[in-house]
C-alpha cells in the first residue's frame, strides 16, 4: 500500500538524496542472519534468539499467517508486553506483507475497539481476558469481528476461539505459503507500519510508516548514538510507544543485539546492566529519574555508555547525576509518532552542549521552521509554533485525510509544540501550545513552572495544567509526587519559586499532592486526568 503525502516525484527527490534506500528491513535482517547466524538478536527472561534463529522463526510465522488466509496489506493489531515476541512479529508481519500496529498496553476496551473500527484488522494478537465486570470483553462488541478474523492467543492458555500462539510457530500448514515470502513482502516504498500517535479528541491517530522512512531513520539515530554490531541495547521503555521502538528501529543499519527487561523496576534494570552487560539504554524521563535515586555504586556499571532519553523533557540534575557516577552519557531526544526523533543530541558531545536544556539537532534532511500565529516564519531565537519537514516522517494519518490535512501542510508537519531556535541551531521545547495557561491574557507555559518546581529537593515528579479559574479564567495547579519519606509543603514550593525569580502570576494557585501519576503510552503523565484527580478545595 503506497504512503498517503508522498508522490513518486518526492520518494525518488529522497533516493536521489540518499535519504532513502532501496533496502529493507527484511532484506538486512537476511544479511544479518547470513552473516552473523549465531550473535545474539534479542533476548528477554524466557529465551535468547540468534539472526539465524530469528530468521527461521519469521519464516515460519509469516508462512502460517499466509496459509491461514491472511491477505497482503491487511491489517494485524496487537497488543502485548515488550519482549522478543514483538520483535518476532514485527519482522514476520514485514515478510508477510502485513500492516502491524501495536496497541500500548494501558489501552483497554474504549481505545481498542476505536483501533479495530479503524484499522478493520484481519488477525488480533492479545492475551483474551474478560471484560472489567467479568463478563464481555471488548471483542465481543467489537463490530466486523467475524469467524473470519484470525485470533491469535499470547497468554499460552487454550482460550476458545483463539490459536494459540505456538501453532504459528511450527512448520507452516501448506509448503506454497513458505515461497509466497519473497513476493509478498513489503518494498521500501510502501507502509509497513502503523503507530499510534496521542490525538486530541481522546483517541489516538494511527500513523502510517514507509518502510523508507524507517531505514532512514535507522541511519539517522544509530549515527547519533554511535551503534555498532558490539552493542547490546536495553528496551528500558515498551516498543509501542516512541522511546523503544524508535530505538529497535536502529537495527536497520547495525546488528546489536536488544535485550528486554522483565519489569521496569530500577533496581532491576541496574541489575540487568551488570549482568547482561547492556551497553545503550533507550528509556524515558521518570525512569531515568528512578535510576538517579538508586545507589549506583552499588552495581558494576562499566559497560554502559549511553543512555537514550526521549518522549518528554528530561530531568537534567538527574542526568548529570547519573553521568557524574558512571562513565554513561545522557543523550537526550525528542520527536512524535508523526515525525519521530526530530531533534536529537550526540553521543560524541560534551555534557555542556547534550544536556543544556535543548534537545538537540535536526537529524539529516530534516528541516525546522518557527511560526507566528498567522503561519510566517520568524527569526531564529523567537519563540512560536514549531514545524518541520524531514524524510524520516510518517507519512499520514492512517484512512483519515482531513485529520492529515489539519496536521501536514506543503510537506510541514505541525507538531503543536511551542519552541525556540538557539544561538547554536539547538531547538528547545517550551511546551505543547494547547497546554498553553492563558491567565486574564497572562500566557504561562507549563514546562517553565514545572523546571522550577522540580529544583526542590523534596520533588520527584511534577505537572502543570490548566485549571479553571472563576476570576482569571485559568489558573495553573500543580500536581506534585515528593520523593520516597518526604511529603509536600505548598508554602515551601510557593516561597521557592518566588525566591527564583518565577512572575507571580505564573506560580500555581494549588499544589496537589499524589502517590503516583497516571500514566498514557511511553510512560507520559496523563494530564488529562490530573484535574479529576485533585481533591475539592
Amino acid at each position: 500500500m503506497k504512503p498517503s503525502l508522498l508522490d513518486q516525484e518526492r520518494i525518488e527527490s529522497y533516493l536521489a538524496a540518499g535519504y532513502w534506500t532501496r533496502e529493507t528491513m527484511v532484506e538486512r535482517y537476511a544479511a544479518y542472519a547470513r552473516d552473523y547466524p549465531d550473535k545474539t538478536a534479542c533476548r528477554d527472561a524466557q529465551e535468547e534468539i540468534t539472526w539465524r534463529g530469528l530468521d527461521e522463526l519469521t519464516d515460519r510465522i509469516a508462512a502460517n499467517l499466509i496459509a491461514r488466509g491472511i491477505e497482503r496489506d491487511a491489517r494485524a493489531l496487537v497488543q502485548m508486553a515488550s519482549s522478543n515476541r514483538e520483535i518476532v512479529l514485527r519482522i514476520a508481519f514485514k515478510k508477510a506483507g502485513i500492516i502491524g500496529c501495536f496497541a500500548p498496553m494501558q489501552w483497554r476496551g474504549k481505545e481498542l475497539g476505536y483501533a479495530f473500527r479503524e484499522l478493520k484488522p484481519s488477525v488480533i494478537f492479545a492475551s483474551p481476558e474478560p471484560g472489567d465486570d467479568g463478563g464481555e470483553t471488548w471483542l465481543d462488541e467489537a463490530p466486523g469481528v467475524t469467524a473470519h478474523t484470525l485470533l491469535v492467543d499470547l497468554s499460552g492458555e487454550s482460550t476458545e476461539g483463539w490459536l494459540p500462539w505456538d501453532e504459528l510457530t511450527g512448520p507452516p500448514e501448506s509448503a506454497g505459503s513458505m515461497e509466497e515470502i519473497a513476493a509478498r513482502a513489503f518494498r521500501f516504498d510502501e507502509i509497513s507500519m502503523i503507530t499510534v500517535s496521542s490525538g486530541s479528541s481522546g483517541f489516538s491517530k494511527l500513523c502510517e510508516w514507509p518502510e523508507g522512512a524507517q531505514m532512514c531513520l535507522a541511519r539517522a539515530n544509530g549515527a547519533r548514538l554511535r551503534i555498532s554490531e558490539d552493542d547490546n541495547i536495553g528496551v528500558f521503555a515498551p516498543m509501542a510507544g516512541g522511546a523503544g521502538l524508535l530505538v529497535w528501529v536502529t537495527s536497520g543499519m547495525a546488528p546489536c543485539a536488544f535485550t528486554f527487561p522483565e519489569s521496569y523496576n530500577a533496581r532491576a534494570l541496574l541489575s540487568l546492566i551488570e549482568s547482561k552487560k547492556i551497553t545503550v539504554a533507550t528509556t524515558v524521563p521518570v525512569i531515568l529519574n528512578r535510576l538517579a535515586q538508586e545507589d549506583l555504586g552499588a552495581f558494576d556499571l562499566s559497560s554502559l555508555r549511553a543512555i537514550r532519553i526521549g518522549t518528554a523533557a528530561a530531568d537534567l540534575d538527574a542526568a548529570r547525576h547519573v553521568e557524574s557516577l558512571t562513565d554513561c552519557r545522557v543523550v537526550v531526544a525528542a520527536g512524535s509518532m508523526e515525525t519521530p526523533g526530530f531533534a536529537h543530541a550526540d553521543f560524541n558531545e560534551p555534557a555542556a552542549l547534550r544536556l543544556n536544556g535543548s534537545v538537540g539537532l535536526p537529524h539529516r534532511g530534516c528541516r525546522w521552521r518557527i511560526e507566528d500565529e498567522g503561519g510566517n516564519a520568524l527569526p531564529r531565537g523567537s519563540v512560536g509554533h514549531f514545524k518541520l519537514s524531514a524524510p524520516y516522517a510518517s507519512s499520514g494519518y492512517w484512512k483519515d485525510s482531513e485529520g492529515t490535512r489539519a496536521v501536514w501542510s506543503e510537506g510541514w508537519n505541525a507538531t503543536g509544540d511551542i519552541a525556540t531556535i538557539d544561538e547554536d541551531g539547538r531547538l528547545r521545547l517550551l511546551g505543547r501550545s494547547k497546554e498553553v495557561i492563558n491567565r486574564s491574557g497572562q500566557k504561562i507555559l507549563p514546562v517553565e513552572v514545572e523546571r522550577e518546581i522540580a529544583k526542590h529537593p523534596d520533588v520527584f515528579e511534577c505537572a502543570v495544567v490548566a485549571a479553571p479559574d472563576p476570576e482569571y479564567g485559568e489558573a495553573p495547579w500543580a500536581f506534585i509526587q515528593p520523593h520516597e519519606g518526604r511529603s509536600l509543603d505548598p508554602e515551601s514550593l510557593a516561597e521557592a519559586l518566588r525566591a527564583s525569580g518565577l512572575a507571580t502570576y505564573k506560580i500555581p494557585a494549588r499544589f496537589i499532592e499524589l502517590g503516583e501519576f497516571p500514566r498514557v503510552a511511553s510512560d507520559k503523565i496523563d494530564k488529562k486526568a490530573l484535574l479529576q484527580m485533585a481533591p475539592a478545595e
